[in-house]
């Protein structure tokens, strides 16, 4: 069937999906089809770069795309240190060749593969930690399906026979004790695999790492698959060598590479850690040959991919990452780096990698360093490092066209070009305005096969960035063709002075290759293009690198500012060349100022020298309207060359705060809005003010389409993020019938911390894809309820000392009358400090840690431990002196890992406080390591505190007083006034806990509860009140107890009479005794040695047959005669029994027999009959001890029995009569129990494991196991414990034949008992 359309299907408008036009790109290639990027090298400093991706395979002139693959963060590293050498052995008639892999797998290997030294480094690597979050969710769910269909076999399988047996037993009224125990088993069989299956977590598959050098090169190969069989695997080397990299599985569709480091100790298995770094790398320099259109920005460039994306932070960058990206960019002498990466900072154009990047990539080696300016715009000063805040640097906007919207957004109205509403703004707190120029920021083109689609879209300043980037290369290709020389500082001029200007509040231009091209032609005879001038201004502790008046202090009188400017020249490789000397000696610029405002006045010229010159600015902005935002520029002009424009620009930018006229309230009519529209006002909020309530009112008296609109507030506090202070929030207006142009008015509200006396930028914008015409009104009320007096820190905390009965504080409102005052204190953290246990200092491998200046990083590991008294609990590990701090850190780095006693990764740590949950009670570790190349500088950081914040399950609630004296008197909070008169004080105090019950049973002397203070509703306001921290008293002396006579309760009459002791006045009888205490103890020591000889040791024999000589009747002796022989015998695991003897067998039962002939079993049962009272006195108290110790020897023989019983059934041909007694020993054993099955102690579980295995009633044995592993902490104490309950499960599994179940426990292993040892950072 035929259909006929009424007009003709256009054509795909596919020029717009990566735009090329708009920058002139794509009519500088039609004119130089050979300048398109090739020559170059573009390093991608990003989440990696898939090398299997469409369009990344080869460049315009058919050579390799991608030259080199690092993953500079080390979350893909393997350690591999442990070495091993082959052993031959015989299948049938083929020969094999293996060696034991630490998964303990024997593996496969081929004998053709070339290994001089015979010997083979071998590591583990669990595949999921190489895979992006979800990447691993969705195989995870794939393969939770086919195992839950077997499951779900088994759970059937297990209620049939469970419903078989009742049927079966529906007319027996009276079962035996055995048929019940099937009953139970058969239940709890049904029990385990649901409750297993609540807790299923996929393991995933774990690799194999094998390494060896084959005489030239070190070599990897992978078990993918878990095959065992390694022969004709792909041999793997450094990538940049021969550029391989294979595919784990069709499953996951993931590409790797690998590096090796440290002569084979290290390898790196270099995976992507998110899509975003592939499709940077294609927007920069994809080449598709079938279809040009699709190409990238310069498809003849190659790239080096640089992953700084840490696959273990969910692809957040890392120092460490951030310090190796820059070593590469000079080892593989890249052009150009593109880094669509960053994060606020608190100080701009500083910091440990900023000055990698000025000093040695850029200023040295000459590598053009592009980056993105960020995404946290409207709001002014929202730039992100080190796009946006470095000046050696070129940060890059992000806009939109109209090619873009039309292809890439599908949008039903047109709307107009223009920056993106969301892109960051300038000026950085030192007045520099950060983005260097504008480029397209959006594209849809290629991501990772592991995504499953050949193209997506992506926008930000992450996609304008890489779109600058393939310009760039445009550029170097046509100069290096062309054998010109050239500079960053050369083509950062070019870029800003050739820009096409689209209307930007600094005057920041859109970028254009054609005319940069013109412009480096035009001027490239120059001598001093090659220079960048450095503004400086030095009446701050920082220079300043512009200028920036925003607080009301600023811009109410004129201000006169020094300014030196310049000239930066490229440093030499070799600083003993002198190779610029005769270049400084011979320059002199003639130099015409301008000022492009008349509130700015400057003088008219300048003569300038290689050192630069000085001169002052008056900015006078005190008839400037409050309110605004004004910009200005002193430009400086070669008066020779003006063409070539302002060789340098003192950016002047002022932010006018207006003052409120009726001190709390400010108002903003009908601001008016289209699509993209961004109205500022800046206000100085009420000194005193801490919170405001913003109302927003929107009525369409029209029809109009519905539109997101963005209330975007800033305050800029000191060194601080602009972060700290921000507040944003999304509202959508005209929504539903709001929209229908009746005039209803839709009303916002939302209440927010502000702080008082600094400048608030207020910043709405309607976003830029929603069209439609909108009016909107704004009401700002400011409320201000403060501490006056010294309990407050200038951070707003409040620190109560828990020693003092109440804390004084004076409130008062400033700024207006306040209603609805209601002080509540609440304590939700208990803070504990702990120093590391442990330090180390050492310097980093040579391969990938020497910085281009040859500084060789060091890392200092501190080693933290702690325990934990409760299971479940939420831990926040804190480290003030790293925290927040990146591209504006002194160090290299800072990063911790946590593990729990088996060194199983809990989690990993940045810069970020992060919250882990800790799921046993017992021991744990943090390894924090920091990096700098100064030795002397770590070591001053040995003994750095690292704070553990607890989440409390009780809150602790602290009560308020309006009076001193209802401190004492008032058994609860008493009502401080509900309002408080402007200006008026007004005293409270905060009662510090009477009942020391009140704290949290797990702290101590010198720990912090850290909550809040609120004084209002504090769930209505955005950023919350007042910290506190409450100091915990010493606990109070535990009061002396006459009850039982003595002091502490203690009795002092002896047990045999009324009368003083027969030794107090017998010297000779006080002699014997002190003699025969000494005797037992020296006795008590020499047993408790006798553990810690070698278990064939002849001195550990002697001792004892000497112990056994002289102090025959003694019980600990027989107990640990027998406790040692348990050691080299079953424990319950089937490893453990075929490791034991008949022979070992009959000594411990001729032991336990021994041990229970000398105990009166029916006194000691007689004993535990009656109720007694332990407290009566010391004889009472003794009495209970020795009972106690012979309760716990009976049960350790009766256990022994049942052990060495189970032995000799295992291997005896007839073992009926053992069987038996088995049986009789253990109802023995049962009366003894505390509870049955008896999950508190490890030891005689094991037993009843063995006697239910015996049995067959293994639902039973992983019942109880189960319930062992729920309610046992995981401490230094029982690491052996565990990791034997866990080989039991395994086997137990087995038994039961739940084949799938057991293969999912022997893989968790790995994960709760690595192999390796502690995760390297």
């Amino acid at each position: 069937m035929s259909h006929k359309l009424q007009k003709s299907i256009p054509d795909f408008p596919t020029y717009g999906l990566l735009p090329k036009e708009e920058t002139e790109a794509a009519s500088f290639l039609k004119k130089h089809p050979e300048y398109d990027g090739r020559g170059t090298i573009i390093a991608i400093i990003d989440t990696g770069v898939d090398p299997g991706a469409v369009g990344l395979q080869t460049t315009t002139e058919g050579k390799p795309k991608i030259i080199d693959i690092v993953d500079c963060t080390g979350s893909g590293d393997v350690t591999t240190k442990v070495i091993v050498k082959p052993i031959i052995k015989k299948d049938g008639n083929e020969t094999l060749h293996t060696i034991k892999g630490l998964t303990g797998r024997t593996l496969i290997i081929d004998p053709s593969w070339d290994n001089p030294s015979e010997e083979f480094h071998i590591g583990i690597k669990r595949l999921y930690d190489l895979f992006p979050k979800d990447l691993a969710n969705r195989l995870k769910k794939g393969r939770k399906e086919n195992f839950t269909n077997e499951h779900y076999r088994l759970q059937a399988e297990a209620q049939q026979n469970l419903t078989l047996w009742e049927e079966s037993h529906s007319n027996c009224s009276n079962p035996s004790e055995s048929e019940l125990s099937t009953k139970a088993d058969l239940e709890a069989r049904l029990e385990v695999l649901k409750d297993m299956l609540k807790s299923y977590d996929d393991p995933g598959i774990f690799l194999d790492v094998v390494v060896f050098f084959d005489g030239s090169d070190w070599r990897v190969v992978i078990d993918l698959d878990e095959s065992c069989d390694l022969r004709g695997a792909p041999l793997l080397t450094d990538y940049r060598k021969e550029r391989q990299y294979h595919t784990f599985s069709k499953e996951d569709q993931m590409n790797f590479s690998v590096n090796i480091y440290d002569d084979g100790n290290i390898v790196s298995i270099v995976t992507t850690s998110d899509t975003h770094g592939t499709h940077v790398a294609a927007i920069s320099a994809a080449y598709h040959p079938d279809e040009p259109v699709l190409n990238g920005i310069a498809p003849g460039a190659q790239i080096v991919s640089l992953k700084i994306g840490d696959t273990r932070l969910n692809a957040m960058e890392t120092g460490a990452g951030l310090a190796r990206a820059a070593i590469s960019l000079v080892e593989t002498k890249s052009d150009l780096a593109n880094m669509s990466f960053g994060e606020a900072s608190a100080v701009p154009n500083y910091g440990h990698f900023i000055d990698l990047i000025r000093n040695e990539v850029v200023g040295k080696h000459g590598c053009i360093f592009i980056s993105s300016a960020g995404n946290s715009g409207p709001a002014l000063s929202t730039l992100g490092a080190p796009g946006g805040t470095s000046s050696d640097i070129i940060g890059v906007g992000a806009y939109v066209s109209h090619s873009m919207i039309q292809a890439e957004y599908a949008l039903l109205e047109s709307v107009p070009e223009r920056a993106y509403t969301w892109s960051s703004q300038g000026p950085n707190t030192d007045g520099d305005i950060g983005v260097t120029i504008y480029a397209p920021g959006g594209a849809i083109t290629s991501t990772p096969q592991y995504s499953l689609t050949k193209a997506q879209l992506m926008n930000g300043t992450s996609m304008s960035s890489p779109n600058a980037t393939g310009c760039v290369a445009l550029l170097l290709s046509g100069l290096k063709a062309e054998n010109k020389k050239y500079s960053p500082y050369r083509i950062k001029n070019a870029l800003v002075n050739s820009s096409k200007q689209v209307n930007e509040t600094f005057g920041v231009g859109f970028l254009q290759v054609e005319k940069a091209w013109e412009y480096l032609e035009k001027f490239y005879e120059l001598p001093d293009q090659d220079l960048l001038y450095e503004v400086k201004i030095s009446d701050t502790p920082r220079c300043r690198r512009g200028i920036y008046l925003r607080e009301l202090h600023e811009t109410s009188s004129p201000q006169t500012i020094n300014v030196t400017v310049a000239p930066k020249f490229m440093k030499e490789i070799d600083p003993a060349s002198g190779e610029n000397n005769q270049k400084k000696f011979e320059l002199e610029i003639r130099l015409a100022l301008v000022s492009t405002q008349p509130w700015v006045r400057v003088t008219d010229f300048l003569l300038m020298g290689s050192k630069g010159r000085t001169f002052d600015v008056k900015v006078d902005p005190t008839n400037l309207t409050p309110g605004g935002l004004y910009f200005a520029e002193v430009q400086g002009y070669d008066t020779t060359c003006p063409d070539r424009g302002p060789l340098f620009r003192v950016p002047i930018t002022v932010t006018k705060p207006s003052i409120l006229t009726n001190g709390s309230k400010v108002c903003f009519d009908k601001l008016s809005f289209g699509p993209g529209h961004i109205e500022r006002r800046f206000i100085k909020v009420p000194d005193g003010a801490t919170y405001a309530d913003v109302t927003l009112k929107s009525a369409a008296n029209k029809i109009t389409s519905p539109a997101f609109f963005c209330l975007h507030m800033i305050q800029l506090i000191p060194q601080r993020r602009f972060t700290y202070q921000e507040r944003e929030y999304t509202f959508r207006f005209a929504k539903g019938s709001y929209g229908d142009g009746s005039g209803e008015e839709q009303i916002e509200k939302k209440s927010f911390a502000v702080c008082g006396g600094a400048t608030m930028e207020i910043c709405i914008a309607q976003y830029w894809s929603h069209s439609g015409n909108h009016d909107v009104s704004l009401e700002f009320n400011f409320h201000g309820i403060q501490i006056a007096n010294n309990a407050v820190s200038r951070n707003k905390s409040v620190f109560i000392n828990g020693g003092d009965s109440f804390t004084r504080l004076e409130i008062i409102a400033p700024v207006r009358r306040e209603d609805g005052i209601n002080p509540s204190v609440q304590l939700e953290t208990i803070r504990k400090e702990i120093r590391p246990a442990e330090s180390s200092l050492k310097p980093l491998g040579i391969d990938r840690d020497v910085h281009p200046n040859s500084r060789r990083v060091n890392a200092l590991t501190l080693t933290y431990k702690f325990s934990t008294p409760e299971k479940n609990l939420s831990l926040t590990p804190r480290f003030p002196a790293f925290f927040d701090l990146l591209y504006d850190s002194y160090f290299e780095d800072f990063f911790a890992i946590l593990y729990d006693v088996n060194k199983k990764v809990i989690g990993h740590l940045d810069i970020y406080a992060k919250t882990f949950k800790l799921e046993y009670k017992g021991d744990y570790t943090i390894r924090a390591q920091v990096r700098h190349h100064s030795q002397e500088l770590l070591e001053k950081l040995n003994n750095t505190v690292c704070f553990l914040d607890y989440s409390l399950t009780k809150k602790v609630n602290l009560d308020v007083f309006g009076q001193i004296h209802d401190v004492f008197t008032a058994g609860k909070s008493t009502n401080v006034k509900s309002y408080l008169e402007k200006g008026a004080r007004q005293a409270m105090f905060i009662g510090s806990p009477n009942d020391y019950s009140v704290y949290p049973k797990e702290s101590k002397y010198g720990d912090l509860l850290i909550g809040r203070l609120n004084f209002v509703n504090s769930s209505k306001i955005d950023g919350g009140q007042y910290a506190v921290s409450l100091l915990i008293p010493p606990p109070p002396a535990k009061p002396k107890d006459s009850t039982n006579g003595g002091e502490n309760g203690k009795d002092t009459t002896p047990a045999g009479g009324s009368g003083p002791s027969d030794t107090a006045d017998n010297p000779q009888k006080k002699e014997e005794k002190i003699k025969e205490e000494l005797s037992e103890a020296i006795r008590d020591l020499q047993i408790s040695y006798l553990k810690k000889y070698p278990s064939e040791s002849t001195a550990r024999e002697n001792l004892l047959s000497e112990l056994e000589d002289n102090f025959p009747s003694h019980l600990p002796i027989l107990q640990t005669k027998l406790e040692l022989l348990l050691e080299s015998s079953s424990s319950g695991t089937n490893e453990e029994k075929e490791n034991s003897t008949p022979e070992t067998a009959n000594k411990i039962l001729k032991i336990s027999d021994e041990l229970l002939k000398k105990i009166d079993l029916v006194e000691l049962a007689q004993y535990y009959g009656v109720k007694q009272d332990t407290n009566a006195n010391e004889a009472a108290k003794k009495k209970k001890k020795e009972c106690d110790d012979k309760k716990k020897a009976v049960i350790l023989a009766l256990g022994s029995k049942i052990r060495a019983l189970d032995i000799l059934a295992s291997t005896s041909s007839s073992s009926d009569n053992l069987s038996t007694q088995l049986e009789e020993s253990w109802k023995q054993l049962a009366q003894w129990l505390d509870a049955v099955p008896p999950i508190s102690d490890f030891k005689q579980l094991q037993v009843y494991i063995i006697r239910e295995r015996r049995e067959k009633r293994f639902g039973n044995a992983l019942k109880a196991l189960g319930k062992w592993f729920g309610e046992t902490g995981l401490g230094n104490e029982n690491i052996k414990d565990y990791e034997k309950a866990l080989e039991l499960k395994i086997e137990l599994l087995k038994d039961i034949e739940w084949n799938n179940w057991e293969k999912y426990e022997e893989k968790w292993k790995f994960i709760r008992i690595p192999p390796g040892g502690y995760a390297p950072f």
